[in-house]
């Protein structure tokens, strides 16, 4: 495979570079809100949005590892989102659909295998000979070419998701509302006028972030907090040759 910047590595990278406006249609599980007054009292003094955050952003700093999924728009292209692993990036798994057919990108260590459909190979190769080889089976990505594919640690993605829509506590609205999100109790931070972006926190006393959600971008669901299971080598039976591009 020919180091180059074919449209098989930008779009890979775009995966990881769009995730920076994505905290942003509320797609994913119900959410169900309900007034502070009448939730059950889970801490000894009501919380503030300020306290909430905080604990929610060590939270997410101290995370070993998290499942991302969800559904989210980046300049009017709707993309299909599921990746899990470590935060170091040693182990994971990306699905990702830009509507156009499903995307799987294995990473074990050092090593990506990505796996895609006969259109996607089609359209990458112009050969339908290739194409036939390659449909849904994994190809070792060359590591020359890996290294362009851009930063796909899940601790990257969760720095990208607070990267811009809410960057600090001060932008969030001082009232806590409580909810369930997928019959898991939470906190809700909303934004002040002028932006739409939602967190959802649990209250478990663990501050784990559940969803990131806005109506210009999409929805993020977040689970899996630090029982992500590690990604191994494709068999070798659902390995294809690396086309040679």
């Amino acid at each position: 495979m020919r180091q180059r910047r074919t449209p098989f590595f930008a779009l890979l990278t775009a995966v990881a570079l769009s995730l920076s406006g994505c905290t942003s249609t509320a797609a994913a599980g119900q959410t169900r809100l309900r007034s502070s007054s009448g939730a059950t009292r889970v801490t000894a003094t009501p919380a503030t949005a300020a306290a909430v955050y905080q604990q929610m952003r060590k939270s997410v700093t101290a995370g070993k590892s998290v499942h991302i999924k969800g559904v989210y728009a980046d300049k009017g292209q709707k993309t299909r989102l599921d990746v899990a692993g470590d935060r170091a990036g040693m182990t994971m798994r990306l699905q990702v659909n830009f509507g156009t057919g499903l995307i799987e990108v294995i990473k074990v260590n050092d090593a990506f295998y990505l796996k895609a459909d006969a259109g996607y190979w089609t359209r990458l190769t112009g050969s339908a000979a290739t194409a036939r080889s390659a449909a849904d089976k994994y190809v070792k990505v060359p590591p020359g070419s890996a290294a362009g594919m851009g930063d796909f640690r899940v601790g990257a993605l969760l720095d990208q998701v607070f990267a811009e829509d809410i960057s600090t506590s001060d932008e969030l609205n001082t009232k806590v509302q409580t909810t369930e999100v997928d019959g898991v109790p939470a906190y809700l931070l909303t934004t002040k006028v002028g932006g739409d972006a939602k967190l959802y926190v649990s209250v478990d006393g663990q501050a784990r972030l559940l969803r990131a959600e806005s109506a210009k971008g999409g929805t993020l669901d977040f689970t899996e907090w630090d029982s992500v299971a590690s990604t191994s080598t494709p068999p070798a039976g659902q390995m294809a040759e690396t086309p040679s591009l």
